[in-house]
């Protein structure tokens, strides 16, 4: 069996199990309606410069809502620098490395339709509320990051902390609001109230902008004879701009696999928690990354 054949047969495996993972989440997060769930895939293109340096280019597609709507697309480019290395007393392999890359990321984000409760109108049970139309909207990202990797062992133990600053791009939308008006007499006494008659407007969304720190402790244990190497790891938001402590937490589980010296391949799943009134998250992903 040739190699090309072998890097097909591998990768079809990953993806008929990841596909077995997706059906009983999806059945759980249907019956979950608080939570969202999507589908991330991430595409990584590296090339290195020199001993140190490394160029990548990567693009992602995240779904919702299962596979029924594209949440974001976005492209990306960073520059990978090995700062320092400390090898073991064999001078064999490295033992802690110290790391950094600068980066820029284009989003193209879809917020999809949302409604929002106003208040509760008790004579007629009934709800006041308004409905925001899906939008697409440009977010422009820069990052600096600052990674330490320690082997112990068949351990490999990461501390990364990134510094992002992302601009989202003002947007148009239409907005639909479900009132319910209350009918007085020429005295102005309580009669009833009218039903909504809900008329669409137009509803300009702001540009926006974020400060956070991105903090990612993860664990991956390399398997002795093995090609696949599981992993987890936990990442803290912090928005800097708001004093805000948790803005959100993401946490993985996967493993990944390594094809060949130049193809590799990992698969995951990721469960989000986010602060205030915004859904929490559950996602299946893979990343292909290719060493050019």
């Amino acid at each position: 069996m040739n190699t090309n054949l072998r890097i097909k047969h591998s990768v079809a495996k990953l993806l008929f199990a990841a596909a077995i993972l997706v059906a009983p989440i999806q059945h759980i997060t249907a019956q979950e309606s608080s939570d969202e769930f999507g589908v991330w895939g991430t595409f990584e293109f590296s090339k290195k410069v020199n001993k140190k340096t490394k160029f990548v280019i990567d693009a992602e597609v995240r779904s919702i809502e299962a596979v029924s709507n594209i949440e974001r697309i976005a492209v990306g480019a960073k520059l990978d620098y090995k700062i320092k290395e400390w090898k073991n007393a064999d001078k064999s392999k490295p033992q802690f490395e110290l790391k950094t890359n600068i980066g820029y990321c284009f989003i193209y984000g879809h917020n999809l339709r949302e409604k929002s409760y106003k208040d509760f109108i008790e004579e007629v049970e009934e709800y006041n509320y308004n409905i925001d139309e899906a939008y697409w909207a440009t977010r422009n990202r820069v990052y600096l990051t600052l990674t330490g990797e320690l082997k112990a062992g068949r351990f490999e133990i990461s501390l990364r902390e990134r510094l992002q600053y992302t601009h989202t791009g003002s947007a148009t939308t239409s907005e639909t609001k479900y009132h319910w008006e209350e009918v007085t007499d020429i005295k102005g006494n309580h009669i009833g109230w009218n039903e909504p008659n809900p008329i669409p407007e137009p509803e300009f969304k702001e540009a926006k902008e974020n400060l956070s720190l991105r903090s990612r402790l993860s664990v991956k244990y390399d398997i002795p004879n093995c090609k696949i190497s599981p992993f987890i790891s936990a990442e803290l938001y912090t928005r800097l701009d708001k004093w805000q402590i948790f803005d959100k937490a993401r946490y993985r589980a996967g493993a990944s696999y390594k094809i060949n010296k130049k193809n590799a391949i990992s698969l995951y799943y990721l469960y989000q928690d986010v602060s205030g009134n915004d859904p929490d998250g559950h996602a299946i992903g893979f990343e292909y990354s290719i060493d050019l």
